[in-house]
């Protein structure tokens, strides 16, 4: 009998550890499947995923002990769990956190104060200013500051850079407001090419290592002007019509990538949609972005033969077979990628001229489009995901395996030579600002020093394979 009971006691307690085991292993699953559904496309936890991550965790707190630090949600140790769990995927996964652990960013804005940017807020001119500043300082989420910086006589870049890119810290945003032309306190006899040469020697003390880990936004505005501007040699002139001013935003890179992923700061992100919006500028140093994409297996645009390498289930990334069309003699592959939420110019993004693509063979993108009802079969569905254009990529022929990457180049835009003027005594060029190629151009420098080669904002990297 006390054997019986002893055996029966036995049974309970395998019973009770399968039973608990299975539980755990079932929590777990759920959470895997979550992390699938959270960041297997864009390989991006934001704060909304963060938000719905942390909520299933500490609903099953009981199954997930060891992410926690006495009843404390370690952050670490979730990243960690995430990090292993997409490394350890085929495809592996590198995965990025944005804006995770419940910090809010903190933003603070800068008017420059000199002379020649109260013309833009004239009660003679059409309110573009102000509208567009207001709108800027009404979408701002979270804590803001404003106050005004530099000196009414004169613009000290050099102090105003510094406060906004090395005085800037983790999780702030800081945005100036200024007309962006340099100048420095007695200019009356100076040959314009010092003055240029001062202010890309000034850009050079200021952007230094920081630069690496900041992003630097530079929006050109349009708005009217009526009052006194003043050239670069002191002179003062009356002007009555339309002016460029800027407005730069600078943040660490994962506090402007923040700006158009997080559901809470899309308002603030929307800089097309301010009244005077003209273009805009995105410096980076490094791969800012991390954008979905995938290969299409039954596109129109697709000539030759090929198939997915095996366990690729929702994206392709790597092919093998590859074959030229019998009937064209060359390859036309479809590569679906997700160019929203990025704070560069539509125009910038879908020109070819801006992509570098390595290869052995030679591959060209033939055409960058925004996908169409047509691109949407169910048979492609998963794979079109969040993308937002189709890449039509091109080659004549495929001699051996090969990787193939494609970059989207971070170069100075066409706009900014045509916004600047050399000479401003000599009347304004519509559109110009005097100098501003030069400023610009300086900090570019400064951002290339720093990354190796060209900067690119993103790279797409796949596998060919014959």
């Amino acid at each position: 009998m006390k054997e019986l009971l002893r055996s029966v006691f036995y049974l309970f307690l395998i019973a009770l550890v399968t039973m608990s085991t299975g539980c755990g292993n079932g929590k777990k699953k759920e959470l895997n499947r979550l992390l699938v559904e959270l960041a297997a496309a864009d390989q991006t936890i934001d704060a909304s995923d963060w938000k719905k991550l942390t909520d299933f965790l500490d609903a099953q707190k009981v199954n997930f002990k060891d992410l926690y630090d006495d009843g404390t949600l370690d952050v670490k140790a979730v990243e960690d769990y995430v990090n292993d769990f997409f490394a350890h995927r085929r495809p592996a996964q590198t995965v990025r956190f944005i804006g995770v652990g419940g910090q809010e960013l903190s933003f603070h804005v800068f008017i420059e104060r000199s002379g020649s940017m109260t013309p833009y807020d004239s009660p003679a001119g059409d309110g573009s200013f102000h509208a567009a500043i207001m709108a800027l300082r009404n979408n701002l989420p979270g804590n803001s500051k404003v106050e005004n910086i530099g000196e009414q006589g004169y613009t000290d870049f050099r102090k105003i850079f510094d406060q906004i890119l090395n005085r800037t810290g983790k999780d702030q945003i800081s945005i100036l407001v200024t007309d962006m032309i340099y100048s420095v306190k007695d200019m009356n006899g100076v040959n314009p090419q010092k003055v240029f040469n001062e202010a890309q020697g000034m850009i050079n003390a200021v952007f230094k290592d920081e630069v690496k880990k900041k992003a630097m936004l530079v929006i050109k505005m349009d708005g009217s002007y009526n009052g006194p501007y003043y050239a670069y040699d002191n002179s003062v002139r009356q002007f009555d019509g339309r002016r460029p001013y800027y407005i730069i935003i600078v943040g660490d890179n994962d506090s402007m990538s923040r700006l158009t992923m997080d559901k809470e700061l899309l308002s603030f992100s929307r800089f097309t949609e301010l009244k005077g919006y003209d273009n805009m500028y995105l410096f980076a140093a490094s791969e800012i972005y991390q954008p979905y994409y995938s290969l299409l297996l039954s596109n129109p645009a697709i000539r030759g033969r090929f198939q997915p390498e095996r366990g690729q289930e929702d994206q392709i990334k790597d092919i093998n077979g590859v074959e030229t069309d019998r009937n064209s003699g060359d390859i036309r592959l479809a590569l679906a990628v997700d160019l929203g939420h990025m704070l560069i110019d539509k125009g910038y993004l879908t020109d070819p001229a801006n992509y570098r693509v390595e290869s052995d063979d030679e591959v060209t993108i033939r055409e960058i489009r925004p996908i169409n009802d047509k691109d949407v079969t169910p048979a492609e569905k998963k794979y079109l995901n969040k993308a937002t254009h189709i890449f039509i990529l091109e080659m004549k022929q495929m001699r051996n395996d090969q990787e193939v990457s494609v970059q989207l180049l971070n170069r100075l835009p066409a706009w900014v030579e045509a916004s600047s003027a050399d000479d401003d005594i000599h009347g304004l060029q519509p559109g110009t600002t005097f100098g501003l190629k030069y400023l610009l151009q300086g900090i570019y420098n400064s951002y290339q020093k720093n990354t190796d080669g060209t900067p690119c904002y993103f790279e797409l990297k796949m596998k060919f394979n014959d």
